[in-house]
């Protein structure tokens, strides 16, 4: 069931994916939130993504505002309601959709 959602992720590529091979920004922003969330566990499509994350500065820009925004959630967490969390994850969600 992983490797199924992980092909689904990064469009048929997985496991397909090699030490040091490039990975576009579609499959990067299919992976970047389990990747921030340390739910993604192929070291090929990690170090993909790490390098992608370095040159491509539209990624970077992305991870890091998602970075931000989970730093600020968590100083937050007691103080926001369920539901406000769920659109959030929703709006995640929906931004590495193609």
């Amino acid at each position: 069931m992983i490797r199924m959602m992980l092909r689904r992720m990064t469009g048929d590529r997985w496991p397909a994916i090699k030490p040091g091979e490039a990975l576009t920004c579609p499959e990067v922003g299919r992976l970047l939130q389990r990747f921030l969330d340390d739910e993604l566990d192929d070291p090929h499509a990690i170090d993909g993504l790490a390098a992608h994350l370095e040159l491509c500065a539209p990624c970077g820009l992305e991870a890091d505002t998602y970075r931000k925004i989970k730093v600020a959630l968590a100083a937050r967490r007691s103080d926001l309601p369920a539901d406000t969390v769920a659109r959030l994850r929703d709006f995640g969600a929906g931004l590495g959709r193609d």
